[in-house]
């Protein structure tokens, strides 16, 4: 680049020498060109200033601190002057300023740019055609102010860098768009930046396109945020009326993030919640803790329902959730879970999303521990709210080994190893009593694997199961006698009859402490068999079969103690006696995608026949299948299920198939199937979420009732930098219409929408 646009650049007047006329601008500097620093010579200078080019086409000096490199470098000894012109860059610790021509005083540090001026310090940037600096002291004349300080692009009139760590600004101009005429802004009369962290600013006017919505008379934001300050979802539901959500979202530290809650309800009053969330990947640790309550003003729809959920549910409605999860290693991790509820439908009413997803929450600990050759666990586990149902494990502890080869053996072990003090507890409006015993269970199995005919795998199995328990069960019957007297009245006699009757029940007592012992006797045979239907074509594509037969024969007597003489906690205590054969036909189509393996259908069938049959059983059990479909990349399809071949009826269908399309989004069904009970289908489409027009869309539909279950519709338009979305939801009787407007820079949003 030619020194021509440097010629309306400002010297910089040294008091102790006078300017010259012949020097005005930096015309007399570039006649002052140091012939000796052009051919390459070395300069000295009283100061510890520099001086050495780099290299023949680019160059470098050092003015103590502060480095520079230019295309061309000039010096002018008079007035201590250094000269750079053309893609000219200074830098100071973490200051940069490039230009296309910047004179620095070699004395004082005073800088002096022109023409395409960047200035950066940390992550904020400044853009303009002309800067005075000075580094040493960090104040500045930036003049017109045009700078983006993450994610907020600031325009002043007027600008000055009064300190190192402030700017004061005036006629100001705040967006998170980078156009010249931004869909949203903040207007100010004066601001302040203040350590590249905050910005203060007086005489506010927000504006939503031309329209100005809001005044502030003082504004205090900091930068560098990584959310939206203030999140705000207005709409109606038929169940709650109208309604405004808020959260107003700030970080309280590099790791930590809150949000606090206010929202409005027409038909059920104010609720305010408080949330925390933290995470630091760098240490493996992440969690959050949500607590929200509101003085419910309709708390039921009327008497009836009231009634139906037994008084449950009173005004006073919250909800405490706490998680957290510690990944201290590859092999240990920490995770707790805590839910504190006020009833059991407040989920539903005020968090929908997360009751769908959970419809009863945990509240445990769990530590765990990988080893080379074993697993170990602790887990607390106990029911906070009594009107669940659960099992209290306080605690469990758990020791498995998978399977391993037994050393000097060709034999391999595994095993399943716990002992846990179990507690179950029934709802507190119910009649059953709860119960709870200690439980320590072993079940090491050995096997050994064996290959025959060179294609043929046989695997013959042994086990056993040690289960103590503290206590156990007996039913008895017990007869009670009863007495019941009858009053007649006839012709105005009256007679009392008494008759005698007895009523049988059924007492479940204690029964003290048992041992059961279990032996398990298994075979396991298969072998797979490959056909080439189509060669690859220059190492990808083409197709070949993998077909897998197999079969498997269990065996396991009568344990010494029955399933109906333990108090039962989860499957370890309704295992019994079974004999049976199942066989079944593994089934794959295999391709080659960027020189990988992939499955295009991965199919298993089996069935089951029972040798032995226990009362209301037949022989010939259910037909089990699971399918996995992936023909294209961009398409995934799961299903599995389970044909009764006694009743020739499907028993039960698990249906889920995915579409994936980058630049039109994607889509999804499901299906579930259960006879007699569940006949639901459900699909979800999302279209073009990058484009600036998307939708999304679900429906469910029960074909059973024959009737739409659910159905919601979002439509989202993106300008610039601004998101406004409209959405609708139906559920039943139940509807609910919101909107929303964000900012894109900040697109994340903790609002629940509810019921």
């Amino acid at each position: 680049m030619d020194s021509a646009p440097c010629g309306t650049l400002r010297p910089y007047q040294d008091p102790d020498v006078p300017m010259s006329p012949n020097r005005n601008g930096l015309i007399g500097g570039c006649r002052l060109l140091v012939a000796v620093a052009v051919a390459g010579g070395a300069l000295s200078f009283p100061l510890p200033l520099w001086a050495g080019w780099t290299n023949q086409t680019r160059k470098t000096a050092a003015v103590g601190e502060v480095e520079i490199r230019a295309d061309r470098l000039e010096y002018e000894a008079e007035r201590d002057l250094l000269v750079g012109i053309g893609n000219v860059v200074v830098r100071r610790g973490n200051e940069e300023l490039r230009a296309d021509c910047i004179s620095v005083n070699t004395r004082t540090r005073d800088a002096y740019a022109t023409g395409n001026v960047v200035f950066r310090r940390g992550r904020s940037i400044w853009r303009g055609e002309e800067l005075s600096y000075n580094f040493r002291t960090g104040v500045g004349d930036f003049g017109a102010f045009n700078a983006y300080v993450e994610p907020y692009y600031i325009r002043a009139a007027d600008s000055q860098r009064v300190s190192p760590e402030e700017y004061l600004l005036k006629d100001v101009v705040i967006t998170t768009c980078e156009s010249e005429r931004p869909d949203f802004f903040v207007r100010a009369s004066s601001a302040r930046i203040i350590g590249e962290e905050r910005l203060r600013a007086r005489n506010v006017v927000v504006f939503l396109g031309p329209i100005p919505i809001l005044y502030l008379p003082v504004w205090s934001q900091k930068l560098h945020r990584e959310k939206t300050n203030l999140d705000v979802v207005p709409g109606y539901s038929s169940k709650m009326g109208y309604f405004l959500l808020t959260a107003y979202n700030y970080r309280l530290s590099p790791a930590v993030r809150a949000a606090t809650r206010l929202d409005y309800r027409s038909r059920r009053g104010v609720g305010v919640g408080q949330d925390f969330r933290w995470e630091n990947a760098a240490e493996g640790w992440s969690g959050r803790f949500q607590a929200y309550y509101t003085s419910d003003d309709q708390p039921y729809e009327d008497d009836e329902q009231d009634e139906k959920e037994l008084g449950l549910v009173d005004s006073d409605r919250y909800r405490i959730k706490l998680e957290h999860r510690h990944q201290f290693s590859s092999r240990d991790y920490l995770i707790v879970q805590g839910h504190y509820l006020s009833d059991p439908d407040v989920l539903e009413d005020f968090f929908n999303d997360e009751f769908r997803h959970t419809r009863q929450p945990e509240n445990r600990v769990a530590i765990r521990h990988r080893g080379d050759y074993f697993t170990a666990g602790l887990q607390l586990n106990a029911r906070l709210n009594d009107f669940y149902e659960n099992v209290d494990r306080l605690p469990e502890l758990t020791l498995d080994f998978p399977q391993q080869v037994i050393p000097g053996t060709p034999l391999y072990l595994r095993a399943e190893n716990s002992a846990a003090y179990l507690r179950k507890v029934y709802p507190e409006y119910t009649d059953r009593s709860d119960y709870d015993a200690f439980r320590a269970d072993f079940h090491p199995v050995i096997s050994y694997p064996t290959r025959h005919f060179g294609f043929l795998n046989v695997i013959p199995e042994i086990g056993g199961r040690l289960t103590w328990y503290s206590a156990s069960r007996e039913e008895r019957s017990v007869t009670n006698v009863v007495t019941m007297v009858t009053t007649n009245v006839e012709g105005g006699v009256t007679s009392v009859v008494e008759s005698v009757t007895n009523e049988v029940d059924t007492v479940v007592e204690d029964a003290g402490a048992v041992t059961r012992t279990m032996i398990e006797l298994g075979l396991e045979t298969s072998f797979k068999a490959f056909r080439e239907l189509i060669p690859p074509t220059g190492g990808d594509g083409g197709l070949r079969h993998v077909a897998e037969p197999y079969g498997r024969y269990t065996y396991v007597p009568e344990p010494s103690v029955t399933e109906d003489e333990l108090y039962q906690f989860d499957r370890v205590d309704g295992l019994g006696k079974a004999h049976h054969v199942r066989v079944g036909m593994r089934n794959k189509l295999q391709t080659k995608r960027a020189g990988r393996i992939e499955d295009l259908i991965d199919a298993d069938v089996s069935v089951l026949y029972r040798i032995e049959t226990e009362k209301g059983q037949d022989s010939l059990g259910p037909l089990d299948f699971a399918v996995e479909l992936s023909p294209v990349k961009w398409f995934f399809c799961d299903f599995d299920g389970r044909y009764d071949l006694n009743d020739s009826e499907l028993d039960r269908l698990n249906l889920s198939a995915t579409m994936k399309q980058a630049w039109v989004g994607n889509a999804g069904v499901e299906y579930v199937y259960r006879r007699d009970r569940r006949n639901l289908l459900g699909a979800s489409v999302n279209l073009f979420p990058q484009a600036a027009w998307s939708l999304s869309t679900y429906w469910r539909y029960e074909f059973d009732d024959q009737r739409l279950e659910e159905q919601s519709y979002y439509i989202q338009h993106k300008t610039e930098c601004l998101g406004l979305g409209i959405g609708y939801e139906g559920r039943g009787d139940e509807w609910t219409l919101w909107a929303r407007i964000w900012l894109l820079a900040f697109p994340e949003t903790v609002i629940e929408l509810g019921r």
